[in-house]
């Protein structure tokens, strides 16, 4: 008799069978279906009998070329010739794979321009014909966003198409039937799980071009998870993929079996080449194999041994020679602009972020190249590189020798900024003083807000503004405030901005900060800023406060919400910008002002760009008492908060002169708002103007007594 309890959970036992089957069958068909290779270089009879290239592509020694030498606006595919079972017989249930490999990308002799590489998994073998330039040999206009087309494709792309919505010229797209990416990043080795990468702490992009790249594709068909990782250090796979997708739905875009392999194209260029070195691929479950680069010709091993043999034999004799000149060298050496190992121990005190030889500065600079200049200044120069150790980019502050920067200054910006640890701070890498100061800092995509501001011809738009300054506010903040010793930057300005690859702001160039006590009344100093952000008072009490930060803050907030130097002419002839705004707010009148900045703009942003502009005023109130601080500009930045009350300001040519003698002489005790005649009033108006001195460089300044 059958027990009752049976019939009970007979449905249950049921209604698991379909669940048993999805999640057992892939690895039962998987066992008898699976396929895995593995190629260390190209040039085995075994790789070439079973890749087939079409198109430009070919073998050429060990490695696949996609494009021909010399091919313009062509394409080349290089396929398994054994189609991949990724899909159950009978079940259409996805199957695990996984594939790493090694590409370059060498870039037109004549230019930096190259279209980029592509993983794809077709279904047929053969090119695509008609697929050159954007399409990259995936798809043509005849195929292009097709269901039938049935392709899936990883792209590592290395030019923006605007056409195809690419991100950037530096990405890394699935593409599903489409050149469209389904899904895109940026390229990049993440080290965090943090979904974007802000800073050095969660990784760092990785150029593409003219470099080994390693790649990594991993699908999980028990989680359907696709990850993607790429690392320019050859093995060293990142502890977190840049990419990780879960919604793919494999089983109506595969057939049962398909093909698997490469594709690349180019342009109107003709020496743009693609290459693969290596690669492994794995449909058991498991991961592809490790890969490495092919040692080469190795006919060619004993001619090499006998080169080394005889360059060693003469390298020996140059060793001595080289070890006496360094001595002597050594002992000749300047002192006086360089620190001891001993001092910067003591001045640092084990906070010192990395420090560089010169000579791998060198080589991730190209040998400081003029083409990798980013800029240049009294300071001196910048310029992009690529570390050759992590392969992280970074920009090399170059300090000549003619600027006045010296050893107290370098240590003061490399202690300084090195010991902070902020979202909107540039983050200084490291620092080099072998054959002069030399700072590395992370690389910020976008350059300077002062080149995006002034320079472009495009108009950043408000939300993008009004995010800089809140940036900017935010790290101030964090310097004025939540720093163990309050810092005082005293250089704030649009050329020490800097944009990443986000549009976000980071605060930069700490060469003229002071660290003090939160409870320390700070001394008086040299005058040190650049004129038209400096606050009047400094050139009589010579003091560097949180308030002298706030008045250049206020000046910058003007600059990025009028898009307009602050020397630059307003309605008015002979009226500087920040002249016009006083006599707007006095008029009552700030609403031209925000008119004429929502040109383009929708309307609802008035109220917000009226309150940057009475916030950016207030900053600059002549009074350091009437000021906000910088936690009450945040607040109000941010919506926290509403703008504080403005003050009465008079009408009269000699506000900023009238206000600094009184503060001067009373210590800024009791300030009243006086109209004086006096020879001064010009130096202080010509501040208001912004002249674009640096008073760096002054000896002695004014101290009101």
């Amino acid at each position: 008799m059958v027990c009752p309890k049976f019939f009970a959970t007979l449905p249950v036992l049921c209604a698991s069978i379909p669940l048993l089957c999805h999640v057992l069958l892939p690895f039962l068909c998987n066992c008898d279906a699976a396929t895995s290779f593995a190629y260390n270089g190209f040039d085995s009879d075994e790789a070439r009998a079973e890749i087939i290239c079409f198109q430009s592509a070919s073998f050429q020694d060990s490695t696949l070329q996609l494009t021909e030498t010399g091919a313009t606006q062509a394409s080349g595919r290089c396929l398994y010739s054994t189609p991949i079972e990724l899909l159950a017989a009978g079940t259409r249930v996805p199957l695990s794979f996984s594939t790493q490999f090694i590409f370059y990308i060498q870039p037109s002799s004549t230019s930096d321009l190259a279209d980029g590489i592509s993983f794809v998994i077709a279904p047929t073998l053969g090119g695509v014909p008609n697929s050159s330039q954007g399409f990259m040999g995936i798809f043509s206009n005849e195929t292009n966003g097709r269901s039938s087309t049935q392709t899936l494709a990883i792209e590592f792309d290395t030019y923006k198409n605007p056409e195809f919505q690419d991100k950037d010229e530096n990405h890394i797209g699935i593409d599903v039937n489409d050149i469209v990416s389904w899904a895109v990043t940026s390229a990049a080795y993440r080290i965090s799980s943090s979904p974007t990468i802000q800073s050095a702490e969660d990784g760092y992009a990785v150029q593409m071009k003219g470099a080994y790249i390693q790649a990594w594709i991993d699908y999980d068909a028990t989680t359907n998870q696709l990850n993607v990782s790429i690392s320019r250090v050859l093995g060293g796979k990142p502890t977190y993929p840049l990419m990780s997708n879960s919604s793919l739905n494999l089983s109506s875009l595969f057939n049962e079996k398909m093909y698997v392999g490469f594709t690349a194209s180019t342009g109107p260029l003709p020496t743009v080449l693609y290459h693969v070195y290596a690669w492994s691929f794995s449909s058991d479950g498991a991961l592809a194999a490790n890969i490495s680069m092919s040692s080469g010709n190795e006919s060619n091993s004993t001619s090499r041994i006998a080169i080394i043999v005889g360059l060693l034999l003469s390298v020996l004799g140059l060793i001595l020679v080289l070890v006496f000149l360094y001595a002597y060298f050594r002992r000749r050496r300047r002192k006086a602009r360089y620190l001891s190992k001993k001092d910067w121990q003591v001045s640092l005190q084990e906070q010192l972020p990395q420090e560089f030889s010169y000579r791998e500065l060198a080589k991730a600079t190209n040998k400081f190249n003029e083409k990798n200049r980013l800029g240049s200044g009294g300071f001196g120069e910048v310029f992009q590189g690529v570390l050759p150790s992590n392969g992280v980019a970074v920009a090399v502050k170059r300090i000549s020798k003619e600027s006045k920067q010296g050893a107290k200054e370098f240590v003061s910006e490399v202690t300084t900024i090195g010991r902070l640890r902020h979202r909107n701070l540039v983050p200084l890498l490291g620092w080099c003083q072998e054959k002069g100061f030399v700072l590395v800092y992370e690389l910020m995509p976008r350059g300077s807000l002062d080149k995006v501001l002034f320079n472009h011809q495009e108009k950043i738009s408000w939300n993008q503004r009004l995010h800089i300054l809140q940036g900017i506010a935010a790290a101030l903040l964090y310097l004025h405030e939540e720093c163990e010793q309050k810092i005082v930057h005293r250089d704030i300005k649009a050329s020490n901005v800097m944009l990443d690859a986000q549009m976000n702001a980071r605060l930069g160039d700490f060469g003229l900060a002071r660290l003090y006590g939160h409870d320390v009344v700070p001394g008086t100093t040299n005058v040190a800023g650049t004129w038209g952000y400096m606050a009047p008072e400094s050139f009589f009490t010579r003091k560097a406060t949180e308030k002298t930060d706030v008045f250049s803050f206020g000046a910058l907030a003007l600059e990025v919400a009028m898009g307009k130097k602050m020397s630059d002419p307003s309605e008015e002839e002979g009226c500087s910008m920040i002249e016009w705004l006083w006599k707007l707010q006095r008029n009552k009148a700030l609403q031209e002002a925000v008119e004429l900045i929502l040109l383009g703009e929708g309307q609802e942003t008035s109220d917000m760009v009226r309150v940057v502009l009475e916030l950016g005023l207030l900053c600059c109130y002549p009074d350091p008492e009437g000021r906000p601080s910088m936690r009450r500009v945040v607040q109000v930045l941010g919506g926290d908060a509403p703008p504080p009350p403005m003050p009465t300001v008079i009408s009269s040519p000699f506000l900023f002169s009238s206000l600094a003698l009184t503060s001067a002489s009373q210590d800024f005790t009791s300030l009243s708002m006086r109209s004086h005649s006096d020879d001064s009033s010009s130096l202080l108006m010509g501040h208001s103007k912004n002249m674009s001195l640096s008073v760096e460089t002054l000896k002695e300044a004014p101290n009101g007594r």
